[in-house]
C-alpha cells in the first residue's frame, strides 16, 4: 500500500476557493469582451464574476454571446494570455490559505485542486499565488466531462482511504455528491448562496482545517 492510499484526501476548487480570481481575470476578461465587442449588458465586473468556475466552452458563450468556434476559440486565447501577464502582477491567494494547507499536511492530509481548467491554468496559478509546493495532486477538466465525472478522476488515481471536497460553487457541491463525499462550501468565494448548500460552510480558509478534523472523526 502506497502513502497515498493511507492519507486522507482533501481536494479544493481553485478560483474562489483557494485563489482571487478577480483580481486578474476581471480586467482579463473585460479587456476581451471590449476588443470583441461583447454587448454592453455583459460588460460589468459582476456579470463576469458570475461565470468563475464553469467550463471554458460554457461561460464564453456567456461573455460573447453569439459567437462562432472560431471567435470563441480567438477569444479564450487573448483572455489566457492577458491573464498570464496580469496575475504575475496582482495573482494572490485568500488571506490564510497558505497555513490552512500546512495545517492540513501536518494533521497528515494530502491535498489536490479539481477544477474545471486545464492543467496549465491550474499550474500558473498555483505557482503565481505562491502555494504550488503545498499542492500534492492536480485533476485537469477533461473534454466532454464535468466535476464529476473529474473528481472521480481524481478519486481513482490517489485512492484515498477518506475525502472531502471543498468549493464555491454548484459544481462542487454536486460532484462531491456524485461521488458519496462530504463537502465544504466556502462562503467568502464567489457564490455564497451555492456555497450555502454544501454539507458544512466555513467564513474564511482559516477555519476549513477545523471543519475537516471534525468530518474526518465521523466518516
Amino acid at each position: 500500500m502506497t502513502e497515498n492510499n493511507i492519507k486522507p484526501l482533501i481536494v479544493f476548487d481553485l478560483d474562489g476557493t483557494l485563489n482571487r480570481t478577480d483580481l486578474y481575470s476581471v480586467p482579463s476578461h473585460l479587456e476581451a469582451m471590449k476588443h470583441f465587442g461583447a454587448p454592453e449588458r455583459v460588460m460589468s465586473k459582476e456579470f463576469v464574476m458570475s461565470t468563475f468556475g464553469m467550463r471554458a466552452d460554457d461561460y464564453v458563450k456567456l461573455l460573447l454571446p453569439g459567437c462562432d468556434e472560431k471567435s470563441g476559440y480567438e477569444y479564450l486565447r487573448m483572455v489566457a494570455d492577458l491573464e498570464s501577464k496580469k496575475m504575475k502582477e496582482s495573482g494572490k491567494c485568500f488571506d490564510g490559505v497558505p497555513e490552512m494547507l500546512d495545517k492540513l499536511h501536518q494533521m497528515g492530509c494530502q491535498t489536490a485542486v479539481c477544477s474545471n481548467a486545464s492543467t496549465r491554468y491550474i499550474t500558473e496559478v498555483i505557482a503565481a499565488i505562491g502555494i504550488a509546493e503545498k499542492i500534492d495532486h492536480i485533476q485537469h477538466l477533461v473534454k466532454g466531462m464535468n466535476k464529476n465525472g473529474t473528481l472521480k478522476l481524481l478519486l481513482d488515481r490517489v485512492n484515498p482511504p477518506k475525502a472531502i471536497m471543498v468549493g464555491d460553487r454548484i459544481f462542487d457541491i454536486q460532484a462531491a455528491r456524485a461521488n458519496n463525499i462530504p463537502s465544504i462550501g466556502c462562503l467568502y468565494g464567489f457564490n455564497r448562496e451555492e456555497a450555502l448548500q454544501a454539507d458544512y460552510t466555513v467564513e474564511k480558509p482559516i477555519e476549513i482545517a477545523d471543519i475537516v478534523e471534525k468530518i474526518l472523526k465521523n466518516l
